[in-house]
């Protein structure tokens, strides 16, 4: 033992006397050509000694940056990152490799059969076949890669470094705090601008995309918000915390004036009730059951094209209340270019419905099979934007069997969080369960209109929450008289 600790501490002296040294070159070399350039390497060095200490430090530190990361866009090669979150996941999805390797692949057995570990299995394998046979194979292994580092750091790594339940909570506590700040920045600039809707736009930015991504996330975080101050003892100055924290959020999901965001949070209203009920089952079966009726009625003599927008109509609006006029009426026209990129994913579909075109790939093939009948002023597409309804996408890019092995995800998810809730007899548990479904609901309501799984400010909190639900199902089959 004395033997093992004093090689350790020769260890720490040869790394901490190289960092010296390298700080000493760093700080000469930057003197001599007036740069800072050669700090990256004593910095870079510092990092991974800190990290490799221990490497928790690492995927907790991970939220602390997301609503603060960056698009970046080098323009030579076309390539566009998250700054800093992205090479973070990357570095995180080769740290859990290497546990993986070290620990001879060696998981709880229960993670391995549960449901949502096998069918996300499969999903990424059934991805990597339709890259293979992609149209664009290029484009196609970039958003394999993208998938992979989302999936090992958020989903792996966690089922092997969750023991308890505090351990997960710990993502979202980092997670609302360092967004409350965010949430405040853009906030106090928006009232700079009297909280106009055209400003809405420009005030989240350079940490957010767009108003949509700002949203997404505050909106993504709330129902552990909630749970969190439902947790909290009452009277107790957390709770009055919390309670800020609450109204702050949702102050700022009001005022980023994102339809989705909004909506998605009476949706999750229902949704819990749904839950309180047991009725997810039968809410799953009326969805279907509505959603092919709607398709039956827009399919029957081609009642569809019933619904085509008027071209001079179909315009952008300056105030909240006319955007959502025009959005019922089938004049907005960020709503219209949906439906116009929609039409144009049914051709694909018939075309090919197998196997689809290749993941990634919609972009680069979609104005072939557009409907002109559905266009509109900006079906031009500058930002090279998707299709905004990743079930759809699914479809188009993966094929049918690809559709419903992440529809088959999506339910189990949902299924097996009622059935976690009710197995689980801790108050506590419970409001971090519901917190979980809750999540999930608001998530897969935004998918119906954006592409939002792929993007570090929602992509991350779909696969950290499957683990946690993993994690607690077990937790409730090892310990189910727990009160």
């Amino acid at each position: 033992m004395s033997t093992e600790f004093s090689t350790q501490q020769i260890h720490i002296k040869r790394v901490y006397l190289f960092f010296i040294c390298s700080l000493m070159a760093a700080a000469a070399t930057s003197v001599y050509y007036e740069t800072l350039i050669p700090f990256v390497f004593p910095a870079t060095l510092m990092f991974l000694v800190w990290v490799s200490t221990d490497y928790r430090k690492l995927f907790y530190g991970i939220f602390t940056v997301l609503p603060f990361s960056m698009e970046f866009y080098f323009e030579g090669p076309g390539i566009g990152t998250d700054l800093p979150s992205e090479p973070a996941m990357i570095l995180l999805s080769l740290i859990a490799a290497f546990v993986l390797i070290r620990r001879n692949f060696s998981m709880d057995l229960f993670f391995w059969k549960h449901p949502i570990f096998l069918i996300l299995s499969i999903h990424v394998a059934w991805l990597f076949l339709t890259v293979i046979n992609s149209q664009n194979l290029l484009i196609s292994v970039k958003f394999f890669l993208a998938k992979i580092w989302y999936v090992i750091p958020f989903f792996i790594l966690p089922l092997l470094i969750f023991k308890q339940q505090s351990d997960f909570e710990k993502v979202y506590r980092v997670l609302y705090k360092f967004l409350f700040c965010a949430i405040l920045i853009v906030l106090i600039r928006h009232a700079q601008e009297d909280f106009s809707f055209i400003s809405s736009y420009d005030v989240v930015r350079p940490f957010f995309r767009n108003h949509v991504s700002y949203a997404a996330i505050c909106v993504v975080c709330l129902p552990f918000v909630w749970a969190f101050l439902v947790n909290a003892d009452k009277g107790s100055s957390e709770k009055i915390l919390l309670s800020v924290v609450l109204v702050v959020f949702l102050t700022g999901i009001y005022f980023s004036y994102t339809r989705a965001a909004i909506i998605a949070i009476f949706i999750a209203i229902g949704a819990y009730i749904i839950m309180k009920k047991k009725w997810v089952i039968h809410a799953l079966v009326l969805t279907a059951l509505l959603f092919v009726s709607g398709i039956a009625f827009l399919t029957y003599n081609n009642k569809y094209l019933d619904f085509t927008p008027e071209f001079e109509k179909t315009i952008s609006h300056t105030e909240f209340d006319n955007l959502i006029e025009a959005t019922y009426k089938l004049e907005d026209i960020s709503t219209m270019e949906r439906v116009y990129r929609w039409m144009a994913g049914v051709e694909m579909i018939s075309d090919k419905p197998l196997m689809g075109f290749g993941p990634g790939t919609f972009y680069s093939h979609y104005k072939s099979y557009s409907i002109s009948r559905f266009q509109t002023y900006v079906s031009d597409n500058p930002d090279q934007s998707g299709i905004h309804n990743y079930f759809l996408m699914t479809f188009v890019e993966q094929g049918l069997f690809g559709f419903l092995i992440f529809l088959g995800l999506s339910i189990i998810l949902l299924v097996i969080s009622e059935r976690v809730y009710h197995q689980t007899q801790n108050r506590q548990d419970r409001n971090m369960i519901m917190a979980i479904y809750l999540s999930y609901i608001i998530i897969l309501s935004m998918l119906l209109i954006n592409d939002l799984i792929e993007t570090d400010k929602v992509g991350p909190f779909f696969f950290v929450n499957a683990a946690a639900l993993i994690l607690y199902h077990k937790l409730s089959a090892d310990r189910p008289s727990e009160h």
